[in-house]
């Protein structure tokens, strides 16, 4: 059993009950994970503050989604997979490529070079192939895009860390899968 509680949106004060305000915007809700954070709020504003600034140069909004499913599964998040899998469904990714996105297997070859340098990126701490590299680069996918793909990386690497550190109650549809090994 954890130690780590969550600030429920009723516990919430000052700017944790303003980012929860801004958040329940976006999901409709607090999420559980995010609750973990609460009583950092300095933390979590930057864990909101990066997502958002991930989405603003060449990866939208689906392809973080996508990213991030792969990157779970590397890091056997449950929680953080089955998120993933709602939220992408919301930005109408087919519930199949999602399921996919979990192997790192996508229907579209960018998608599917991005996916490969995601898995590589986390299994190898960083460390990628330079073949993988430019399987990348020959899709027209830029430096400064590599760099945001890896910056999703790691933000759900914390995420799913914080996870495993805290274990929240998953809030969202539970999804069955075999996490990536190698």
């Amino acid at each position: 059993m954890t130690s780590f509680k969550q600030v429920e949106l009723q516990e919430a004060k000052g700017k944790t009950k303003e980012l929860y305000s801004s958040i329940t915007k976006a999901f409709g809700g607090v999420p559980n994970l995010f609750k973990m954070l609460g009583d950092n709020p300095d933390i979590l504003a930057s864990v909101l503050n990066l997502n958002a600034a991930i989405t603003v140069g060449e990866l939208s909004a689906k392809d973080v989604e996508q990213i991030a499913l792969t990157v779970s599964s590397v890091n056997a998040c449950n929680y953080c997979v089955a998120t993933h899998v709602t939220v992408g469904s919301q930005f109408k990714i087919d519930k199949e490529e999602l399921l996919n996105n979990i192997q790192a297997i996508s229907d579209d070859p960018k998608m599917q070079a991005i996916l490969k340098f995601t898995k590589e990126a986390t299994l190898n701490r960083g460390k990628v192939n330079s073949k993988t590299i430019e399987e990348l680069t020959s899709f027209g996918i830029k430096n400064s895009t590599i760099i945001e793909i890896l910056s999703v990386v790691g933000l759900y690497t914390f995420l799913n860390y914080l996870n495993h550190l805290t274990q929240p109650e998953i809030d969202f549809p539970v999804i069955e899968y075999t996490p990536i090994t190698k």
